[in-house]
């Protein structure tokens, strides 16, 4: 368990000022209990990056002081409450693979006995890529396997919903495998996704939100008010980025949707969200 926010935005240079703005509205932290680990992913100059923070960080990190001064069109940010595996970084969210990175909010109930199906299915380069010993790594795993299938793993300019359908048909596999092994409990499956271009989600069993932002005016970090004269150059960029945000725990709800229970969000490089149904994507 724990918490997670993703940002896909349509100005690198302004992810600061996002993240600044989102500070009053997106918390980092489940209920009272310190996380065990925080951890985050981006991309910069063609490059996927990974910040880490292990046991003993500040349990009160906010996004801004989380991720820091970082330019990127995606970010995706978690913080983790051991359900399975340790507290070390190769259980520490979100997950890389390429260009993909993965978080995961929740758990696989009865994973003992579902891991050595999901485990059999997956190709050997996949298999052997698994570092840690999380059920969020070992779905991801199979959210990659599926992308592959489609010939879909390494493609940038991937259709969104291509890559949704995969999330979703990921949740109704692990379903199937905890139904086959009788496990009776419900899993919490809220998967992120994203390879900079695209971001997808899944809602099953726990709480996630979206909003669709638009202009970061007034903007606190850059001291940009409503005052500010058109001519200061930066106004204009302020004035006309979109982000799409998901976050799985809020502060402040504020100009945030509730995605349905049982569903799928697909953001495509546009901006432009779907919701779909997780029985029928």
């Amino acid at each position: 368990m724990g918490a997670l926010a993703a940002i896909l935005q349509s100005d690198p240079n302004l992810m600061r000022c996002q993240l600044q703005r989102l500070k009053a509205h997106v918390s980092m932290q489940d209920g009272d209990a310190a996380p065990d680990a925080y951890g985050f992913g981006y991309y910069q100059a063609g490059n996927v990056l990974l910040g880490k923070r292990p046991t003993g960080a500040p349990s009160a990190l906010s996004l801004p002081d989380l991720v820091g001064r970082v330019d990127s069109e995606a970010v995706l940010v978690h913080a983790r409450r051991a359900t399975l595996g340790t507290a070390k970084d190769e259980n520490t969210h979100p997950f890389r693979f390429r260009r993909w990175l993965f978080a995961h909010d929740g758990s696989i109930e009865g994973f003992d006995q579902v891991k050595p199906r999901l485990v059999e299915g997956l190709p050997d380069f996949l298999r052997r890529n698994i570092a840690g010993d999380t059920d969020s790594e070992h779905a991801f795993m199979w959210f990659l396997k599926l992308l592959r299938d489609e010939g879909s793993l390494d493609d940038l300019d991937l259709d969104a919903q291509v890559a949704g359908r995969a999330l979703a048909r990921t949740v109704r596999q692990v379903e199937a495998w905890c139904r086959e092994v009788g496990e009776q409990r419900p899993s919490r499956l809220c998967f992120v996704a994203t390879n900079g271009r695209s971001l997808v989600a899944t809602r099953r069993g726990g709480p996630l939100f979206y909003a669709l932002l638009e202009g970061i005016i007034p903007c606190e970090l850059d001291e940009i008010g409503a005052d500010t004269p058109e001519s200061d150059p930066r106004v204009r960029p302020h004035r006309r980025v979109k982000a799409v945000c998901f976050a799985s725990r809020l502060l402040a709800p504020n100009g945030f949707i509730e995605v349905p229970e049982g569903s799928v969000v697909s953001v495509s490089r546009t901006l432009q969200v779907t919701v779909s149904s997780l029985a029928n994507a």
